[in-house]
């Protein structure tokens, strides 16, 4: 052989060898692929464009369409990437099982461009038998609970959507790193990063779950501001109320259901979150405590020792929020702690009759003893001050001896001063659970 021959022969070695581990990649997640379309048919018609790989560990799978069986719903979505140290874990992981074919240190998906009709089906909701009316009939009468004929009237007529999610097992580090993003363009999105500390690795891959020792943790909420305000007017529209007051209307939403899950804010949260219904934007928790804590510890700390114990920090607008204090009705910890512990079987505690009540939950105003007014800082009151009109708005504060009430009046704000020595009778807006 020539000289030049050998030379040629040592440059075509390595191209040689990428084809073939190129190939080799792309037949195997082809394969897989293709195996879980077949797998899926009886459910849904799946189809796709192309497949790409990369040697450094990712496959993307390009212009996939999913159309459910007796549908003429199609669900679109452009691009669906999964990079890794092992990619195809991600599409075979149906069939994983504890101990077998170890998991890889780290994994990631991308999902971009879902495109989701409004007028699809699948978000067709049930007509009710008796149809809700007056202003229960305004689609904003439910809270922040976004469907689909009331983004139409807003002007959407599809759902643009971007999913991300990954994890990071760091062997070295004993470290667990989980993320998640959610983004519906135009409209809101939402991510959560998570990392626990002291993890076990090889009892993992052998399917025992991570320790839960808290490390780090985030999670923020953003509502795009220009559809925030287009919201509230939508909700206004063919109603009796202004704006403001449906502002007000979806923050006592949130805040009943903070209520229903055991939570009641304190002063700090409450105007957070009226701000945040009002100005929208971006709403950030972080939790960064000193050592790594056991989640199931928390479980038997006071409310008013949560914020410090995890190092609580929330921010709203990039402005931090000061007083961050809430009380909160824990769980029973004891037989939590245990079933996570294993001492008590899950079914005995399963088996346990649920309680058969219902709680419902009730809003009216409910005369007060003026000389407590300052409990009553936030809510929404009635004052009637004697000779003149009932003023009623939110209570912002006391000033110099007069009470400071904020009014919603015609789309804005109007704050006026009440002398407490000419306070005829005061109500102030309660919430209480009543169990039939």
């Amino acid at each position: 052989m020539s000289r030049t021959g050998k030379i040629a022969l040592i440059v075509l070695i390595p191209v040689v060898l990428y084809g073939v581990a190129k190939g080799l990649l792309y037949y195997q997640a082809k394969s897989t692929v293709d195996d879980i379309v077949t797998a899926a048919s009886n459910h849904a018609d799946i189809r796709y464009a192309d497949i790409a790989t990369d040697l450094r560990g990712a496959v993307t799978v390009s212009q996939i369409t999913v159309q459910p069986r007796g549908s003429a719903d199609t669900l679109g979505i452009d691009t669906l990437r999964i990079s890794s140290d092992g990619p195809l874990f991600f599409f075979e992981s149906a069939n994983w099982k504890p101990g077998q074919n170890a998991p890889p240190s780290r994994l990631a998906f991308d999902i971009r461009g879902v495109k989701l009709p409004l007028n699809a089906e699948m978000l067709r909701k049930p007509v009710p038998v008796m149809p809700p009316q007056g202003a229960d009939a305004n689609p904003c009468s439910a809270g922040l609970e976004l469907d689909p004929e009331l983004l139409q009237q807003i002007g959407f007529a599809e759902l643009h959507i971007d999913i991300g999610g990954r994890y990071h097992l760091d062997e070295d580090r004993q470290t667990l790193d989980v993320g998640m993003e959610f983004d519906v363009h135009d409209i809101q999105s939402m991510s959560l990063g998570l990392t626990l500390a002291d993890v076990d690795v090889q009892a993992l891959n052998a399917g025992a779950p991570p320790a839960l020792n808290l490390d780090t943790f985030s999670v923020s909420m953003r509502i795009d501001p220009a559809f925030g305000r287009q919201l509230l007017k939508t909700c206004a529209i063919g109603s009796d109320q202004p704006v403001q007051a449906w502002s007000d209307h979806l923050a006592e939403r949130a805040l009943q259901q903070f209520e229903l899950q055991g939570v009641s804010l304190g002063g700090g949260l409450r105007r957070a979150l009226r701000d945040f219904y009002r100005d929208w934007g971006e709403f950030t928790i972080e939790a960064r405590p000193s050592n790594p804590i056991g989640l199931l510890s928390l479980m038997f700390l006071p409310p008013d020792q949560l914020a410090p114990a995890l190092g609580l920090r929330m921010r709203l607008n990039d402005q931090p929020i000061a007083d961050t204090s809430f009380d909160w009705q824990q769980p029973d910890a004891q037989r939590l702690a245990a079933l996570l512990s294993g001492e008590v079987p899950a079914e005995a505690i399963e088996q346990q009759p649920a309680a058969a009540s219902r709680i419902l939950v009730r809003r009216q105003y409910e005369r007060v003893d003026v000389a407590d007014i300052d409990a009553y800082v936030d809510h929404k009151v009635r004052v009637k001050p004697r000779g003149q009109p009932m003023r009623e708005g939110v209570l912002k504060g006391i000033v110099r001896g007069e009470a400071e009430v904020e009014q919603a009046l015609h789309g804005g704000k109007y704050t006026v001063y009440v002398p407490l020595a000419q306070i005829e009778s005061l109500q102030a807006l309660m919430q209480r659970q009543i169990t039939n």
